[in-house]
């Protein structure tokens, strides 16, 4: 079902591809600090600061694009944000192609549906305890309602219409590529699927504390990172 492709897609699979985007850590999330004592002298003075870092992680799992300030804090570069971008973006591509959709289409739909969650959900953090080791930080966020988004699927006008007008296109003869050049049926497949993003919910803001550490970024230098990735994922997906 697209609606389980669609709210899966941005859950712990950018958790598990990105860990190490601003830190070189494996994909479990543990740490790789390669000499203890170098470690220890850069955790003094990382690069960003830690609630910045922690609005960086949180808004790439939950939609792929980072505001600079916060990108910089991290020490992702635009390599790291766009390895984690094509994870995000396959999922969702297989999803849209369950219709005939050109490949216009699909790149249209898909950038629509990043945009839309970056405008509607809101991301903030305040550090919460400041430690030159272990700095903790107040995520707060308007998450995905992993649920409602589903009822909301399940009883969607426009995506029945659009899959019933497919399954008669389809009796009636017409193929897939015909209906992929087809302008009529691309206009509509794109205005069902749009009606149907525009109803995802939100849950009301909710906060949850993230315990940072010091990482070291593609340059070289150590930044602030969530220890644990994994849980600032399920936390803007509405797994948590």
């Amino acid at each position: 079902m697209l609606r389980k492709v669609l709210f899966g897609a941005l859950t712990l699979l950018l958790a598990f591809c990105l860990v190490g985007c601003g830190g070189k850590k494996d994909a479990a999330g543990s740490d790789a600090k390669k000499d203890e004592a170098k470690t220890e002298e850069a955790v003094k003075a990382p690069e960003g600061s830690p609630d910045k870092a922690v609005v960086a992680y949180a808004q790439l799992y939950a939609y792929g694009i980072i505001e600079d300030e916060n990108m910089k804090a991290a020490g992702m570069t635009d390599k790291d944000v766009e390895k984690v971008q094509d994870q995000v973006i396959a999922p969702l591509v297989e999803a849209f192609k369950q219709y005939p959709l050109s490949d216009e289409s699909v790149a249209e739909m898909t950038a629509e549906y990043i945009a839309k969650l970056h405008k509607a959900m809101e991301i903030k953090a305040t550090v919460k305890k400041d430690d030159k080791t272990n700095p903790v930080v107040e995520l707060t966020a308007t998450t995905i309602n992993q649920a409602g988004a589903a009822k909301v699927a399940e009883n969607n006008e426009d995506l029945v219409a659009l899959g019933t007008a497919y399954g008669e296109l389809q009796a009636q003869g017409l193929t897939e590529e015909q209906l992929k050049a087809s302008p009529e049926f691309q206009e509509f497949a794109l205005e069902s699927i749009d009606k149907f993003i525009n109803e995802f919910p939100l849950n009301p803001e909710s906060s949850i504390e993230i315990t940072c550490e010091a990482v070291e970024g593609s340059d070289g230098k150590m930044y602030w990172a969530p220890k644990n990735p994994e849980e600032v994922a399920k936390f803007v997906t509405g797994q948590k």
